[in-house]
């Protein structure tokens, strides 16, 4: 659920820096032709380093297309779901606070309210991240009308309909 940084400082660092002498080793080693064996032996490590950092980046990219692409995919199911006719509501889980073998103790935004609070889901305690939007059935036995909301809610793993990544919509 977390999406995934292409880039990140030392890979661009290291990529600038091998790019550079790489622009510079390989021409100045085919211009000195036949080059002397450091300058040939220094151009092919710096070849080796550029196609390594090359096919990092490729990789990179490559899973950031199928967050989003699994993020998109998530968001349909949930537009579907909420479709579906059942009263449901969004809620953000904010952050994670204990995993345990039968759900997890998280905060919750109710999207619609605005309002905070703890909860636990049960559950597939290692699916929900900071930043899950989970499309859920209210439990009518929690919330009132009229009445305050309890201390702690509990959102029961038949209750949640849908989950998407926050960050993917």
């Amino acid at each position: 659920m977390i999406k995934p940084k292409v880039v990140s400082t030392p890979l661009l660092v290291w990529s600038v820096l091998v790019g550079l002498c790489t622009l510079y080793m390989v021409p100045a080693t085919v211009a000195n032709w036949p080059a002397s064996p450091w300058m040939t032996t220094v151009a092919s490590i710096l070849l080796v380093l550029a196609l390594v950092l090359a096919l990092r980046w490729i990789a990179k990219v490559r899973r950031a297309s199928r967050w989003n692409t699994n993020a998109q995919r998530l968001w349909q199911e949930l537009e579907a779901a909420k479709r579906n006719g059942t009263t449901t509501t969004e809620v953000t889980v904010l952050s994670v606070q204990e995993v345990q073998p039968t759900g997890a103790w998280v905060t919750i935004n109710w999207d619609q309210f605005g309002y905070r609070q703890p909860a636990w889901i049960e559950g597939g305690g290692g699916t929900y991240w900071p930043g899950s939007v989970l499309l859920i059935t209210p439990d009518p036995n929690q919330v009132h009308i009229g009445q305050p909301w309890p201390p702690t809610y509990r959102i029961a793993e038949t209750d949640c309909r849908a989950v998407a990544p926050a960050s993917g919509h």
